[in-house]
């Protein structure tokens, strides 16, 4: 499956569009995941990415490396950081705080680095 302007999508077509200078939104499969918009590897522009409706995954277009969509875990392709997934709504469980199950600005899998810290988890 391929992300395709909003306009121009059927029902059930995933979509993705850039948000933010730094976050990308991504529609798919009935969810909206707000993620980094660059992918940790490259910095390729993900805005551009193919998104796998069926696994909720995001392909990079510039090295093809892939992310989980709900955890930011690299799941294929060039080794790299995580993926930054600020949220996910709604989740399976709908629990926790904001209906998502994390609080804003905090990764899925609690990996990645928030934003606005190092990666010791001091100020940038």
């Amino acid at each position: 499956m391929t992300a395709v302007p909003a306009g121009r999508r059927g029902s059930d077509e995933p979509t993705v569009r850039q948000v933010t200078e730094d976050l990308v939104l991504v529609e798919v499969a009935g969810r909206k995941v707000l993620a980094a918009a660059v992918c940790p590897h490259r910095g390729g522009r993900l805005k551009y990415g193919r998104v796998d409706g069926d696994r909720l995954r995001i392909t990079c277009p510039l090295h093809h490396t892939t992310f989980d969509l709900t955890s930011g875990e690299r799941t294929s392709g060039a080794a790299c950081a995580a993926l930054r997934v600020v949220d996910v709504l709604p989740e399976p469980s709908g629990q926790g705080q904001n209906g998502s199950g994390r609080i804003p600005g905090q990764t899925a899998a609690g990996g990645g680095v928030p934003t606005g810290q190092g990666p010791a988890g001091g100020a940038a």
